[in-house]
């Protein structure tokens, strides 16, 4: 015998049946919530407190030469965030490197894929530079990025940084341009400087390590901001006196030591909450 549901008894069947998909569905939802976030690196330039304004002769170091920036670009690489219980996490977006134009707002931006652990953080370190392993000449095939290279008769591979600046003390009526410049050193024979005499190279890139405090929450984009206060350059452990190195600095080890002295200092870091 064949029961016929009718009227109001068809309404609740299907409700059941409505009701049972939804919480079917809400359920699975639940279990696909994310588990993990990201970080954005944001990298911000000043001196003295201030934005960075370029081309501007508005700063002055602290042994009294006068200076402005006219570009600004660099590398940091091997970055790795360190969990508030020890462990550390590598960053692998754009193979662990980012390139920034101080004068280009995108490239200040690097938006990191990483899948990263929901949890408690304390420390960011990166390299300011390429090490050896990245650090190979026809890596980057493309501008910006290619047009950081680095002469191979002088180690090869790219600058770590290129600052252009022009510079003057109070004894000058004209300013000088000074190639504010990082990369792989040279060792040469004796006083002579020119390709012929290097008799070896010296890796310029350094460690920074920042503490930190933020926290990575589910399917959300935690803020970092990167500072470079770039007076910093300058005014560290050994004071730079532009005057001394009339050359400029690409072919002069002594001058990358004391830039790369002064820039372990040169970041700071700001969460934005």
């Amino acid at each position: 015998m064949k029961t016929i549901l009718q009227g109001p008894k068809i309404i609740i069947l299907l409700f059941t049946v409505m009701l049972f998909f939804s919480c079917t569905k809400r359920y699975e939802c639940d279990n696909e919530r994310p588990t993990h976030g990201n970080v954005i690196f944001t990298f911000v330039h000043q001196v003295n407190g201030g934005s960075l304004k370029f081309d501007t002769m508005l700063y002055r170091t602290a042994i009294g030469n006068n200076y402005m920036v006219n570009d600004l670009q660099y590398f940091v690489s091997r970055v790795s965030l360190r969990t508030a219980k020890g462990k550390w996490v590598s960053i692998k977006t754009d193979n662990g490197i980012h390139y920034t134009d101080a004068s280009d707002n995108n490239s200040c931006t690097w938006w990191v894929n990483d899948i990263l652990p929901v949890t408690s953080y304390d420390s960011i370190s990166f390299l300011f530079g390429l090490d050896e392993e990245q650090n190979t000449s026809n890596r980057f095939t493309n501008p910006p990025e290619s047009d950081m290279f680095w002469p191979d008769m002088m180690g090869g591979g790219y600058h770590y940084m290129k600052m252009d600046l022009k510079w003057k003390n109070d004894s000058m009526t004209q300013s000088l341009p000074f190639n504010f410049h990082i990369g792989i050193g040279q060792v040469y024979i004796g006083n002579s400087v020119n390709p012929d005499s290097i008799i070896g190279f010296v890796q310029n890139y350094f460690k920074v390590s920042l503490p930190c405090n933020f926290e990575i929450t589910p399917g959300n984009y935690q803020q970092i901001m990167l500072q470079m206060n770039i007076e910093k350059w300058f005014d560290g452990r050994k004071s730079f006196n532009f005057a001394s190195y009339p050359n400029g600095m690409m072919q002069n080890q002594e001058a990358m030591f004391y830039a790369c002295l002064n820039g372990r200092n040169v970041f700071s870091l700001v969460t934005a909450k």
